[in-house]
């Protein structure tokens, strides 16, 4: 299988966040017993660039949505909970409506629990629900804070992590897939070749085939070329490069096979999305 580079490609390097820190307006932040618990507010439309955080966190949307980029697209809508364990690295874009999520990270002393470690080592998906007693008890606590408000995240969180452990959760990709996903982000423009990205999985690369599209539903090309359409909304906004340089910039042989992809993805041209951004600002 083989790839279109370019040269003058960027590489667009995963972003890392400290302890506690979350993309977005943060509205209200609480520690407690080694809980950070903020809530976070997200403008309609926007998009949060690949980055990973520096430690093992929930996030419970409570209204709005997004879908999530980490190898594939997961949507998010309200009533989810996300654990992300340390490092994960994922991009999120948001929908027409407000983003509101509420943000849990977890300090040492509750790492210290065997299960805790087990559960929050690979990413999960828990679609709870809004009904949820433990994620109503949440948004209780967070809009309604007095002096019992700390002590009472404490037992909302470890409420909310036992029904998330309870609730059916998709299976955690492979570390060795983890780490093909992770190279193939690093550059889109210049990603490795198979051979490359089989010798790192320590697979042969027909069966890394076979275990990417049975994981993420497309082909490695087929992934790696959604990924960059994706990524050119982001050059379409800045409006410094012509749509034929957007295109060259992301790896894309040519403007007309890149305008395709677009419209499949999309539904309309590069350069009416880049006029309606435009309008938009």
């Amino acid at each position: 299988m083989a790839f279109t580079t370019l040269d003058a490609a960027p590489r667009r390097p995963t972003e890392w966040l400290g302890h506690g820190q979350n993309h977005g307006a943060v509205t209200h932040s609480v520690a407690s017993h080694g809980l950070l618990v903020n809530a976070t507010e997200h403008a309609p439309g926007s998009s949060i660039a690949r980055h990973a955080h520096a430690d093992a966190y929930l996030c419970v949307v409570v209204e709005g949505g997004f879908e999530m980029s980490a190898g594939r697209s997961i949507e998010c809508v309200a009533g989810s909970v996300l654990a992300h364990p340390q490092g994960h690295a994922h991009a999120n874009r948001f929908g027409a409506g407000a983003g509101h999520c509420i943000n849990i990270h977890f300090g040492a002393s509750w790492l210290q629990e065997r299960v805790m470690v087990d559960w929050l080592a690979d990413f999960r998906h828990a679609p709870l629900g809004l009904r949820a007693p433990s994620i109503r008890r949440l948004i209780r606590e967070m809009r309604s804070v007095d002096a019992a408000t700390p002590l009472a995240l404490v037992s909302v969180a470890a409420e909310l992590v036992a029904d998330a452990m309870r609730a059916p959760s998709s299976r955690a990709a492979p570390r060795w897939l983890e780490r093909v996903v992770d190279a193939i982000e690093s550059d889109l423009a210049q990603p490795p070749s198979l051979g490359a990205l089989a010798a790192q999985a320590g697979a042969h690369p027909s069966h890394l085939c076979r275990v990417f599209r049975a994981r993420y539903g497309e082909t490695i090309g087929e992934y790696l070329r959604r990924r960059r359409v994706e990524e050119s909304v982001v050059l379409l906004a800045a409006g410094d490069l012509s749509i034929a340089e957007v295109a060259a910039a992301c790896g894309f042989a040519d403007q007309s096979h890149y305008a395709r992809l677009f419209k499949r993805r999309f539904g309309s041209t590069p350069g009416a999305r880049r006029r309606e951004m435009q309008r938009l600002s």
